[in-house]
């Protein structure tokens, strides 16, 4: 029986990118707001009279070793890289800066490249800016540029403050006028910028709204009118009461397990200039050190915290990924009547543009276009790179993750966790096939040969990592029926190993006592969920904004002591 009280779940589909109208040709407008994106009187100009100055900026940044501005309407772009542009100039040593923006209506890549274009002075920055350019993608994006992080968030702004999960020094509100898009500037949304910022927070905007005044006063901003920018008369700025203390954090890290968990903790660390000791168990052969690997999304219908992670993750993955990269570009065949009719419905909903995700109705299969075949090996030792690996933790070391994979198996302090622990081979064949393919296992050419795999089996009494040819004989017998690929044997020794998963298939991350943190269930999916979930692991400890949103945090937090 349906339950009349349920709402239906909605579609994951991509954020709806603007309508642009040209004016003179170099200015965008909105078609939807009717209101322009920069002033045509100074687009760098206006963001360092706006926000920049009205905020305190640099002099303020210079006082703190980590400083975050968060800015409602990303919009072309321009605040975040006239902001780096300063920052590059200005920023304390070993300072980092964090600037968070919330965008409902994210630019394509096309249009972000036509609008920076038009700024010859951003030409730098912006083109590493589209060179990593998420698109319209709904959920968190995490994008680095040396020791400046931009996390964009793609949702409504009520929702995205809602899931943001930082403390915030500067605001910039560079919504659309509060006449044309008066959702951004309610109270509600005042409140919720109220309760995320950090004692003494600042806030610059181009608009001098009496109702935005009142609401700013009303949570308890300061709030003074200036001199506007070009054709605007006036404007705000406003201050928090309060002084921030700058608070430091001397993080002497221990990773035990060197697969890609402990290898993405690694590299956040890293990342942040704090270097860990790393435990590897050198007998034992984990997955990670496969020869290749695959990194696809994993798809879902349903727009939920998790759906909205698995694009993330995949798409900061790929990023990180670039340059370890033999191939891109990977065809899955659908096992059955059913996958193909759902994998249809998924390309439909378009929850990532067509580059990435389209269905080739002639000849039935998924081709995921920015896909790639990454070498696993070549990724760990490069970010394992002047790390050292020893056998014991270190006296001084003040926390520990638990990231060793099949090594969690017997350790006590994750007896009260439910994790599986299943088998997986890989398989050296002999084959036609010219391009990575997947059907619920996977053929990739490497070198000459296909790998082809991974079996998932229980463990049983027989050592794990011990190849058998009954799985040899189970992948060619797959790719076979899945595909129409006939495969033999190279002779080469194959490859076992152990992947955990969780009861729900989801990742774990745990705080289990003052000191230990739990960093495991990644499954078959490791090289695609561990670099992003690391990233979110090492900001929660350093109590910087938070790469993904708190529902995914929550989802994937197991017995927290937070």
């Amino acid at each position: 029986m349906i339950n009349k009280h349920m709402p239906n779940p909605k579609p994951l589909i991509q954020c709806m990118p603007p309508k642009l109208i040209w004016r003179d040709n170099s200015t965008p407008v909105s078609e939807k707001y009717d209101d322009i994106y920069f002033s045509s009187e100074g687009a760098v100009s206006e963001t360092e009279t706006v926000f920049l100055k009205a905020c305190g900026l640099p002099e303020r940044w210079k006082k703190f070793t980590n400083f975050t501005i968060c800015e409602l309407g990303f919009g072309s772009g321009v605040n975040f890289l006239t902001t780096m542009k300063m920052w590059q100039k200005t920023k304390p040593k070993e300072g980092r800066l964090h600037y968070l923006s919330i965008e409902n209506h994210p630019l394509k890549r096309s249009q972000l490249k036509k609008i920076l274009v038009s700024l010859p002075e951003l030409k730098k920055f912006g083109e590493e800016l589209i060179k990593i350019w998420p698109g319209p993608v709904k959920g968190f994006h995490r994008l680095h540029f040396g020791d400046v992080t931009l996390t964009l968030v793609h949702d409504n702004v009520s929702c995205a403050l809602n899931e943001i999960d930082a403390c915030v020094d500067a605001w910039f509100l560079d919504g659309f006028s509060p006449s044309k898009n008066p959702d951004m500037w309610s109270d509600e949304i005042i409140k919720k910028i109220y309760h995320l910022s950090a004692a003494g927070a600042r806030l610059g905007t181009f608009t001098a709204a009496g109702s935005v005044r009142n609401s700013l006063e009303k949570v308890g901003f300061k709030v003074d009118k200036k001199d506007g920018f070009g054709r605007k008369r006036h404007r705000i700025e406003a201050t928090l009461k309060g002084k921030r203390v700058n608070k430091e954090i001397t993080l002497k890290p221990t990773i035990i397990g060197a697969g890609i968990a402990g290898a993405s903790l690694a590299l956040a660390f890293k990342r942040r200039g704090i270097i860990p000791h790393i435990i590897h168990d050198k007998d034992f052969i984990a997955a990670s050190h496969n020869k290749v690997a695959l990194v696809k999304p994993r798809l879902d219908l349903q727009d939920r915290p998790e759906s909205r992670f698995f694009l993330g993750s995949y798409i900061y993955a790929i990023n990180l990924y670039n340059n370890y990269s033999p191939a891109k570009g990977v065809v899955h065949i659908p096992k059955s009547n059913d996958e193909m009719t759902r994998f249809k419905k998924l390309c439909s909903q378009s929850p990532l543009p067509k580059n990435h995700l389209k269905y080739d109705s002639e000849e039935n299969k998924l081709i995921l276009g920015e896909s790639l075949v990454i070498s696993p090996k070549l990724i760990i030792h490069d970010w394992l790179k002047n790390i050292h690996l020893g056998e014991e933790i270190l006296k001084e070391s003040n926390i520990i993750f638990l990231a060793a994979g099949f090594g969690l198996k017997d350790m006590p302090e994750v007896k009260n966790i439910s994790l599986r622990f299943s088998r997986g081979q890989i398989t050296s064949t002999k084959a036609n096939l010219s391009s990575a393919v997947s059907y619920g296992g996977y053929a990739i050419p490497s070198g000459g040969q296909v790998i082809v795999g991974a079996t998932h089996n229980r463990l049983d009494e027989h050592h794990p990592s011990i190849p058998r040819k009954s799985d040899d004989i189970e992948n060619i017998n797959n790719l076979k029926k899945f595909t129409g690929i006939a495969a033999t044997l190279t002779g080469e020794d194959s490859r076992s190993s152990v992947r955990v998963t969780s009861k729900n298939t989801l990742p774990i991350i745990s705080h289990l006592n003052k000191d230990t943190w739990l960093f495991t269930g990644l499954g078959s999916r490791g090289f695609t969920f561990a670099p992003l979930l690391a990233e979110a692991i090492v900001s929660k400890i350093l109590k910087e904004p938070m790469p993904i949103g708190k529902s995914v945090w929550a989802k994937f937090n197991y017995t927290s002591v937070d």
